[in-house]
């Protein structure tokens, strides 16, 4: 199952709620760092603790234009890094500027997007991909035109909903419909998660409650003790929605074979 995480324009926090669900995931994942504009994943919350030598672009380098897709798919998690606090995770880090993010061309963007289906059709492991914002016609398109779920992150608030609506246009357009896009709302605000799906015209997968201490430690490497993480409401609710997102893919595979 390939999930892509991406927002609007308005920031609401894509990155900490990839993290998120990276950390409670039931079974092996990748994890890719797709954001444009430069990923945040690595000097987030892994800052200091990790090289990053490799990622997105020497993949892209060495999975090259004669590699069949199984081969560059295998690549992925050589030039990933494994995640001190969920060895089962894999992360391939991401750009660590705009102007990298706009060196990775349409074809490798495709060739990506090949290899993220075939790492969890034939690799036993499922991809969850951070996206960034949805404000460009460029970027990571074909990922998410493969993904088997979109979940477009939106916090509460006029700003954030409006900035959505916008990103829906956009994913609308370019997939052409929203069958596998759903809304997945964070933190607090003046309206509730079901008025927010509703303004957005799009199911609700989940909410994950604001929790800044928590959320501080997935975007800037703050601290806190292993136990008290696991007990945060943040973390609680993410892995109530990951493993609901990992059954999801899970019956899909089953219905697959069955079909096949």
């Amino acid at each position: 199952m390939l999930t892509v995480l991406a927002s609007g324009k308005a920031a609401p926090g894509v990155t900490t709620a990839t993290w998120a669900l990276a950390l409670s995931w039931p079974g092996p994942l990748l994890v890719a760092d797709c954001d444009l504009a430069g990923g945040d994943m690595v000097p987030g919350m892994l800052a200091g603790r990790v090289g990053i030598d490799h990622g997105l672009l020497s993949w892209s380098t060495a999975a090259r234009h004669d590699l069949p897709v199984a081969g560059a798919a295998a690549l992925l998690a050589e030039h990933g890094i494994q995640v001190p606090e969920q060895p089962q995770t894999t992360l391939v880090p991401g750009f660590a500027t705009a102007m990298q993010g706009s060196s990775f061309t349409p074809d490798a963007w495709e060739r990506l997007a090949r290899s993220l289906q075939r790492s969890t059709a034939s690799l036993g492991r499922d991809a969850l991909v951070d996206a960034g914002r949805l404000v460009s016609d460029r970027g990571c398109w074909p990922v998410l035109r493969a993904a088997d779920q979109v979940l477009l992150t939106v916090r509460p608030s006029v700003r954030s909903v409006h900035a959505a609506q916008d990103a829906v246009r956009r994913l609308r357009q370019e997939l052409g419909d929203l069958t596998t896009v759903t809304a997945l709302v964070v933190g607090d605000g003046p309206y509730s998660a079901g008025e927010v799906a509703e303004a957005l015209e799009l199911p609700l997968v989940g909410v994950l409650p604001e929790d800044r201490a928590a959320a501080t430690v997935l975007s800037d490497g703050g601290r806190m003790s292993v136990k008290s993480m696991r007990r945060s409401s943040l973390m609680r609710a993410a892995t109530s929605l990951a493993s609901k997102l990992a059954a999801s893919a899970e019956s899909s595979s089953d219905v697959a074979a069955v079909a096949g």
